[in-house]
């Protein structure tokens, strides 16, 4: 699966508010513990393209600081020892943030009072830590036993379980405030497909308020594409080459129900899937239905990404004959005209090229089928 989702520590600098004119100020007050008297910490600003320093204050021998910054409307910042040492905030004029922490480890310390933004913020960053620390522990298991398949499918229920609960905690904080730069953080680490109605309210939330800002204006038109993929929306044409070099495009298979199968040999959850396309493909080609293979394999790593491609098709029988790929990863023309963010990812289109479905999988794939057949 592609990972797309940034570590807390980078997250937010791809959200950020055009910086304007002050129009008041924010006080921040606290105490850090185990720091010297006259140790620094700083307050930053985040945006798109750097992490900009705008404030300091000096701790007392007791940890106790406090700084006043002007600021306009609402924002990403964080507070910050060191590098390393960090935690991210939402500030808006007039809030009184008193933030209290062990110099130490002040992510998994803090606490925060006065600023409620913050305090989601706050919510958000342990529900990602906490998943962040599971999923590690899982791959480091798999890397240890990679032939085990029952071993696989047990560390892949225990994943989905982990990430379910993370993103349960950040619908939550969605619905709490929709129009809020938390939500608009949360939503983008959750599965567009699945929740592309979720993706449509805080959009429309946000509209309403910040639509002028460049962070959410690449959001907005991350959702506008989506809604292009909407039930009932004409599936976007494209043509790309088989493993011989013959340029195969999707408006060529109009008249048939096809799924637009976006795959990679590298991609094990796409291999684990592919048994159940199979079996659907076998179901059903014989009604019109068929099965156009998207393979985003090229990534850097791959020493022989064609060989791996061709090698992936013949040992899980994917035994229909429209496989294409330009052989470029996640650089591929197709991903961003699909919107494509994970694999494995569906289009499901009807014999007139409209979408019917979408991240169509198993026994859900093979219901749509049987009623559209």
């Amino acid at each position: 699966m592609r990972n797309f989702i940034l570590f807390i520590t980078f997250s937010f600098l791809i959200f950020s508010c055009g910086e304007k004119q002050p129009t008041g100020n924010v006080s921040i007050s606290g105490k850090i513990t185990n720091l010297f008297d006259g140790s620094s910490i700083y307050l930053d600003y985040l945006t798109p393209q750097q992490i900009i320093t705008k404030d300091s204050a000096k701790v007392d021998e007791d940890g106790n600081y406090s700084f006043t910054y002007p600021i306009d409307n609402l924002g990403y910042y964080r507070l910050r020892i060191n590098n390393q040492n960090f935690i991210n905030l939402v500030l808006t004029v007039g809030e009184k943030p008193i933030i209290n922490g062990d110099g130490n480890n002040l992510m998994d310390t803090y606490s925060v009072e006065g600023s409620p933004e913050s305090s989601r913020l706050r919510a958000f960053n342990i529900a990602y830590k906490n998943n962040a620390l599971i999923q590690d522990s899982l791959g480091r298991v798999y890397q240890a036993n990679p032939n085990d398949q029952n071993l696989f499918v047990d560390l892949q229920k225990a994943k989905f379980t982990s990430i379910d609960k993370m993103n349960t905690i950040f619908i939550n904080l969605i619905n709490e405030n929709p129009a809020s730069l938390v939500s608009l953080a949360a939503i983008q680490q959750l599965d567009p497909q699945q929740y592309s109605e979720l993706f449509k309210k805080v959009d429309e939330a946000l509209v309403k308020t910040i639509n002028n800002e460049p962070w959410f204006i690449d959001f907005h038109n991350r959702v506008a594409k989506m809604m292009n993929l909407k039930e009932g929306a004409k599936a976007p044409d494209f043509t790309l080459n088989n493993a011989d070099g013959k340029p195969i495009s999707l408006s060529s298979l109009k008249g048939k129900v096809v799924l637009i199968d976006f795959w990679a040999s590298w991609c094990r959850p796409c291999r684990a899937e592919n048994p159940n396309v199979v079996k659907a493909y076998n179901k059903y080609n014989k009604k019109g239905f068929d099965v156009l293979s998207v393979s985003l394999d090229g990534m850097p790593q791959q020493q022989n990404a064609k060989q791996d491609w061709l090698t992936a098709i013949a040992k899980d029988g994917l035994i229909w004959k429209n496989h294409v790929s330009d052989l470029k990863g996640w650089s591929s023309e197709v991903v961003p005209l699909y919107g494509v963010e994970g694999i494995p990812f569906t289009v499901l289109i009807d014999k007139e090229g409209n979408i019917v479905g979408t991240n169509l999988r198993g026994e859900v794939l093979e219901n749509k089928l049987a009623e559209i057949l």
